[in-house]
């Protein structure tokens, strides 16, 4: 079940989304992560942890085919 950070929030307060993203940029295969996980995520060319706050709920199933939309923040 792959997964694509679509959204991140910035410590500044800025909200980076999918427009600004490269379409291969924080695209992951593999079980994705649950709200609350900490993930390491690419943005303007730094690589830093964000935690998942919205896209994949424990207990949630998914497809295999089903790509998993997670928006997180920089922490």
């Amino acid at each position: 079940m792959p997964y694509w950070v679509k959204r991140i929030a910035l410590r500044s307060g800025e909200l980076v989304t999918e427009r600004e993203l490269r379409p291969d940029e924080n695209y992951f295969q593999g079980a994705a992560p649950v709200v609350g996980d900490v993930i390491k995520v690419r943005c303007r060319d730094r690589i830093f942890d964000a935690k998942v706050v919205w896209g994949n709920w424990r207990g949630r199933e998914h497809g295999a085919e089903v790509i998993v939309p997670l928006r997180v923040q920089e922490i």
